[in-house]
Order: C-alpha cells, then structure tokens, then sequence
C-alpha cells in the first residue's frame, strides 16, 4: 500500500520530503499541501499569526485520512502534538546555525561584530535574528524579508538588502550556489538559532501502528534530544515565532538568548542541568556571557 506524504510546495519543503521518502522506501507518494503560511508570504512572524500557520493543512489532512504521514521542518512545528497525532520520528539533524549572506559592496570584514559596512539593510524573517542583527550592529537596518529560500537569495541579488540570514540547513539541503556573494556561518554559541532548526519532524496518526514502525527506523535519539531541550525552553516562554528567543544544543554545549531591555541578552555554557537556571536570569535581565569572541567564521559550503 503507498503511503501519501504531505509536504508543503515549496522547494525546499519538497526537497526535504523527498529526503525522507526515499529513507522510507519507494511505496512512498508525495503529496503537496498549501498551507496558511505559504498564502501569507508578506505577513511578518509575529503575533498576528496563529501557532500552526505552517503546518494546519497538513494535520488537518492527517486526521482525514487523505495524508499518511507529513514532514515539517521542525521548527514551524507548535509544541504540543494534536489530539490523535503524534511526533513518531526526528531523523539526524542538518546544521542548526544560520548563515549571514553578503552582497560584494556591503562586504566589511574589519567591522565590529558582523562583516557589514554601516547602515547595511539586513532582510531577516523572524524576531530573534532582527534583535541580534540590531544587538550586534546598531548602526544597520534589520528589514523584514519573508518568502522561500530561492525567493530570498533572489532579492538580495536585485539589490533589494545589502545582506541576508538564512538557516544554513535549508541552503545546504537545496545545495544552492552562492556565487558572487559573501557567506559566512553565524556562530551557534554566539548566535544561538530558532528551537530546533535543521531538524525534521515525522508526523502521522497515533493509531496508525504500521506507518509509526516505519518511521521509528528514521528516528535519531541525539538529536531528538538535543531539540526536545531546545523548544523545552521556548515552552517556558510560551512558544511560537514571535518569541525572540534562541536556543541551541551543540556536542559539547548550548547557547540561549532572549530579547530582553532593548537588548539580545545571551547566556551559555556546557552543562546542560544549568539551562534552566540560564532562562531565568535572562528572564530577569542578566546578560550572562555577553557577544564576546567572534561571532562568524567564514562558510565553505
């Protein structure tokens, strides 16, 4: 019997489907879905949008009857499962960093913090990258830019932003070429990324046995671990993506910040037991660590 994916239309939600598709076998049928979220392309990731606008569509085919499994990227998934679905696999995770990409004439490796010249504008879809661009570098303008990834690497191109912050995993998974501008790989411990970016997430019915077993074999212990503590803590601060927080959990440490007194507050460290003391104090205004040490290093592809 074949088993109907629902993905999203983008190419990059396809791309990804198609990923785990052949993990799963050939009996698998993509199934493509427009979701709230891909209709909204120029609504900021704020409030004004529910929890789930990217991901509805597919439950709701879920709970029909017409999808067998979907695939989400992680972190466009809300924290508490629907009623009768389950989180039945998280297969291993791609970079979780973002990438900072540079149009040759913004282009400043001698200035503070990012490799901008001054009142560079910076397109950024979510809240905690605007604040940390703003944190690091006030003199440039974060904008806000939304659209998939080719869409976005495309406007930065015509000119529209001297640069750009995209999750490195969806470049890498797209495999897009960057020739004729300047990348560089945004340090997670300095600048800790969304809860659970790079991650998918394998989602079907919780009765449907037969689709979970196969799906299990997918699954990765380490990372799902790693981004269970992740959006843990953006489950303290209520979740969604108009929370400016971030959160990443990294062989050997972890990283967290927060938007807090008209600053990117940041806090780190190796023991993972002291995050939530960490999530506190950011709470109540401690900046820990600070933005020392440098923050990017130049991307190989």
């Amino acid at each position: 019997m074949t088993l109907r994916l629902g993905t999203r239309k983008s190419e990059l939600a396809l791309t990804q489907s198609g990923m785990v598709a052949r993990a799963i076998g050939p009996d698998v049928e993509l199934v493509g879905v427009t979701t709230e979220g891909d209709r909204l392309v120029d609504v900021p990731l704020d409030s004004t949008l529910r929890k789930g606008f990217f991901t509805e569509a597919l439950e709701a085919g879920l709970r029909d009857g017409t999808l067998d499994l979907a695939v989400h990227s992680l972190k466009d998934l809300p924290l508490q499962q629907p009623e009768g679905l389950v989180l039945a696999a998280v297969p291993p995770r791609e970079s979780l960093a973002d990438l900072l990409l540079v149009r040759e004439e913004a282009w400043d490796a001698a200035a503070p913090a990012l490799p901008l010249r001054a009142f560079a504008k910076v397109g950024a879809a979510s809240e905690r990258r605007q604040w940390l661009v703003r944190t690091l570098r006030a003199d440039c303008d974060p904008a806000f830019l939304r659209g998939n990834v080719p869409t976005r690497v495309g406007r930065l191109r015509e000119g529209k932003y001297d640069a750009i912050v995209l999750a490195e995993a969806g470049v890498r998974r797209l495999g897009l070429k960057l020739e004729g501008l300047r990348v560089v790989r945004l340090l997670p411990t300095q600048w800790p990324n969304a809860a659970g970016q790079g991650a998918l997430a394998l989602q079907c019915r919780a009765d449907d046995r037969v689709t979970r077993a196969r799906l299990e074999k997918l699954h990765d212990p380490v990372t799902a671990a790693a981004v269970d503590r992740e959006r843990g803590w953006l489950g303290a601060l209520g979740g969604g993506c108009s929370v400016p927080f971030g959160a990443a959990v990294y062989a050997g440490g972890w990283a967290m910040g927060l938007a807090k007194d008209g600053a990117f507050r940041l806090r780190r460290g190796v023991d993972l037991a002291e995050g939530d003391t960490a999530l506190r104090a950011l709470l109540d205004g401690d900046p820990g660590e600070g933005f020392d040490g440098p923050i990017w290093e130049v991307w190989n592809g």
